[in-house]
Parts: structure tokens; sequence; C-alpha cells
């Protein structure tokens, strides 16, 4: 859904000069007043018991001229490959009555290619992303140099991911368990698809992601804004500032979750472990909220370049988990990158 809403106030209409109006043409209309529209990650943490997660930027512009306007979206093509540099931070705090207070860090970095395997009637692309050069730590220890299957999500014109493989570009399948569900909004929120915006434009959408592991969404609420055009490597790019807000209100269930990515996405669980957290589920509550900064070649429609970064507040009820029941809680703050190599 997305809603507009104006917030210039109408440009008053000039009055008619004082001559003779039996042979004068009447006066020129007056042009029609420029609009403004008023107006990623949160998400919550995946596998076993080792979970992590993977600015506010407003700059003044003037808005831009009704001429100047024109369709903004991302476009797919069949076959079309795209390679990103992914870099991701988190900084957080877990406690709970069974271990008390624990800092849980991480800074990873990984590559993802982007491959669009089809796109339907409504122009989503359904895009198939494998990860290579992935490396980082958690509480200073190394990430698990595994291999990563690919997944598939589903990518929307005006940038929505609508479905990211259940988890996250930065999820189960993708850091070796450590990601937020909702991380996976790297995209930029754009305008509906045919909608004339320029600079200084704003407008703001409420979507849903689907959550295949178990029930419940992930919702987005977004604010965005076109704040200017700028040069990137040579190409013309529209900025875009989204600030996202994603509540949580959805349940994990760890033998869906398995059963989906395979037991050797759950990175230091054997056999045994995983047997023993087959039955277990977690339900997830709380928010997150972050801004993001998207870069988007004009002329080619693609997405160039994304930093974001935020706060958020988790709570987690564990059922099911041999030798321990009950909550945690999982607080901090993140930060996220991609830039098209």
């Amino acid at each position: 859904m997305s809603q507009y809403t104006p917030t210039n106030p109408s440009v008053p209409s000039q009055p008619e000069p004082e001559t003779p109006s039996s042979w004068m043409p009447a006066p020129p209309e007056q042009p029609a007043p420029r609009r403004r529209r008023t107006g990623l990650i949160a998400g919550s943490i995946v596998a076993v018991l080792a979970l992590g997660v993977a600015a506010f930027a407003l700059v003044s512009t003037q808005g831009g001229e009704s001429a100047n306007a024109k369709p903004l979206a991302l476009s797919f093509t069949a076959g079309q490959t795209a390679t990103y540099a992914i870099h991701m931070t988190m900084d957080g705090q877990m406690s709970s009555e069974l271990f008390g207070q624990m800092p849980l860090q991480m800074d990873m970095s990984q590559v993802q290619t982007w491959t669009v395997r089809s796109i339907d009637g409504d122009g989503v692309a359904t895009i198939e992303v494998t990860t290579s050069e992935l490396s980082g730590v958690v509480n200073n220890a190394p990430l698990p140099a595994t291999a990563v299957p690919p997944i598939e999500i589903e990518v929307a014109p005006d940038g929505r991911v609508i479905s990211a493989g259940g988890l996250a570009l930065g999820g189960a399948g993708q850091t070796q368990g450590f990601g937020f569900p909702g991380s996976s909004q790297l995209t930029p929120i754009l305008p509906d698809e045919g909608d004339r915006v320029a600079p200084g434009d704003s407008w703001e959408k409420e979507f849903s992601q689907e959550f295949p592991f178990g029930e419940g969404t992930i919702e987005y609420t977004a604010s965005s804004t076109y704040q200017r055009n700028e040069d990137v490597n040579g190409r013309q790019a529209a900025v875009i500032v989204t600030e996202l807000t994603v509540p949580m209100d959805f349940t994990l269930r760890f033998d869906e979750l398995i059963s989906a990515l395979g037991e050797d996405a759950l990175a230091g669980a054997g056999p045994a472990e995983i047997g023993a957290i087959r039955d277990a589920t977690i339900s997830y509550g709380g928010q997150g909220e972050f801004s993001q900064t998207s870069y988007v070649d004009l002329d080619a429609k693609e997405m160039l370049r994304t930093t974001g970064a935020g706060d958020f507040e988790i709570s987690m009820t564990f059922e099911g988990i041999p030798g321990f029941s009950g909550g945690i809680d999982f607080s901090g703050s993140f930060t996220q990158s991609v830039e098209r190599r």
C-alpha cells in the first residue's frame, strides 16, 4: 500500500488585469502547484542459540520542477547478473536469566552475485543470490568456513523485497546463522511504478515480506524522499533516503528452517544438536528502526549503492529446547552497506 500526501501549500492564483474584457484574451492559467509528497533493518535472530545481525541522513534540497519529473523504478531482464560487495556490523547485548548478560558483536563481509531467473507479469523479478568471499568475526571468533547455499529472492520494480528466501540477505543461509529476518530490504523503496517524481518529492509505503518458516509476516513501514541527483562512478544516480520501521510479531519453527536450508546451514551444530532443537520454536517481539540511503542509476534503473544504520530491541521466547526455557532480550545497533562492483 502506498500513500501520497502533499506537503507544499498551493500557489495562489494571480488577479486578472483590469482591462476591457470585450477584446482582450483571458489571462493564461497559472501552472499547477508543485507538490511534495510526505513521507531496514530490523528483524530477528535465527539459528540455534548463536544469534546475531547480519543515520539518520537528511539533506536539504529544493523540490524539482514538474517538467523534470520522471518515473523512478528498478528494471530487470531475464539472465541479467550483478555483483555486490556487502559489509555488515552489529554491536549488541543479550540478556537472560539463564546466562545473565553477554555481548554479541559482529563484523562480516561477503560478495553476492544476483542472477535474474524470471520476471512475472507485474515486473517482479525472481533472483538467485549466490555468496562468495564470506569472512568476518563474531565476538572475535572467525565465522566458520562452510559452504553457503544459494537462495532465491523476489524484488518488485519499486524495490520491495517481497520474499528473501524466508530469512535475509544476511540470514542463516548467508552468514552461517548470524542474521535478522527483515535485513534483506537492501534495495531502495521507490514510488509506485509509473509515478513521476523529481528531487524533493516524498512517499510512504507499508508492505509485508513473507516469513515461510513459521507463523506471521515481516511488516515494514517506510517513508522515502528523493533527495537529489549525484554522480556515482560516472553514472547519474537518484539519491533516495528512507526511514524504515519493522515491528516484530512472528514465530520461527526450527523444523521448517532445517527442512528448507538443510542441516549444513546451521553452523557448528552436529546431528545431536540439530535433533535436539528440531521441534523448537522462537517467538519474536520488539521493533527495529533504521535509515537507508540508496543510489539508483537513472538510465539503467539499477541499484548502485545502499548504506544503512539503525537500532533494534528484540524479545525472544524459546520453547522446545532441552535444558532451556524462557526468553532472551537482545538490543543494539547495526550498519550495513551494499556496493555494486
